[in-house]
């Protein structure tokens, strides 16, 4: 369910962007700078066991993102283009996990953006307050799926997308050229 409404959102912010979803780095680039900004996560970058029939759909390469926090994260390749990044977490997590997530917020947002430390840390701050002011307005208002949702535009580099529900709060970053 987490994993349907973050593709829902790269989708939206894919259409919001007005350019097709090209990538702006190469994907090793990406995790290389992912590790560089936040060592204290010991990321790695994992291919993920995927049992189909058939090629693979579209030509992309997801890789999941392995921390000791327990944030479910993932990176979106296409021809070892970076595409797309995705962190969930559940909305009532553990201080713990939610330090995790947001330090994997900013380190995604250096990376795949290249912004220095200051101004992920501020634009994913800013975008959680907004973020969890809309989630609080959409349910006084009772909305249908209450939610509340923030992007931001990077310039070339991509888009900055976060999505909180009643149940969990997701990150996505989608690059464009």
């Amino acid at each position: 369910m987490r994993l349907a409404r973050a593709a829902l959102a790269a989708a939206f912010l894919t259409a919001v962007s007005g350019a097709p979803a090209q990538a702006a780095m190469a994907c090793t680039a990406f995790m290389d700078a992912f590790v560089k900004a936040a060592p204290d996560l010991q990321a790695q970058f994992v291919r993920p066991v995927v049992i189909s029939r058939g090629g693979a759909a579209g030509g992309s390469e997801a890789r999941d993102v392995v921390t000791g926090f327990g944030v479910d994260a993932r990176m979106i390749c296409v021809s070892d283009k970076f595409v797309r990044f995705e962190a969930q977490i559940p909305q009532q997590a553990q201080p713990l996990l939610i330090d995790g997530f947001n330090r994997m917020q900013v380190a995604a947002t250096m990376a795949a953006l290249r912004w220095p430390r200051a101004r992920a840390a501020q634009t994913v701050s800013a975008m959680a307050g907004d973020a969890a002011e809309y989630l609080r307005a959409s349910q006084e208002r009772g909305d249908v799926f209450v939610s509340g949702k923030v992007d931001r535009h990077a310039g070339r580099a991509g888009e900055i997308g976060v999505v909180w529900t009643l149940a969990d709060r997701s990150f996505i970053i989608v690059a464009v050229d």
